[in-house]
């Protein structure tokens, strides 16, 4: 029985507060213009993208964090860049909770 409390009891703790990813500010995503901006401007104001990939042939980078409390998600906020060929945006999303 005392296995089964202190079993439920570690089981609240991380229930109780989780997050994914990493958090990153959002003030920067204004700066970014396509054609214009940079993957080097994007990993200076981002830093190292969560996931890397390609999305019909062009790079793409993704950055995310999510919050979760007492199973809640209560922030989320993810930006999804793509870039062209010579290394500018190509297109990109952001979205926030």
């Amino acid at each position: 029985m005392r296995y089964k409390v202190i079993y439920l009891f570690a089981l609240l703790l991380v229930w109780g507060c989780v997050t994914y990813g990493r958090d990153f500010a959002t003030a920067p995503v204004k700066n970014i213009q396509t054609k214009v901006t940079t993957q080097q401007e994007v990993f200076g104001y981002f830093g190292e993208p969560v996931r890397k990939g390609l999305e019909n042939g062009y790079e793409s980078w993704t950055y995310s964090f999510h919050r979760f409390e007492l199973g809640n998600l209560t922030s989320s906020k993810d930006l999804y860049v793509v870039f062209n060929k010579d290394g500018t945006v190509r297109s990109y999303s952001f979205t926030a909770k």
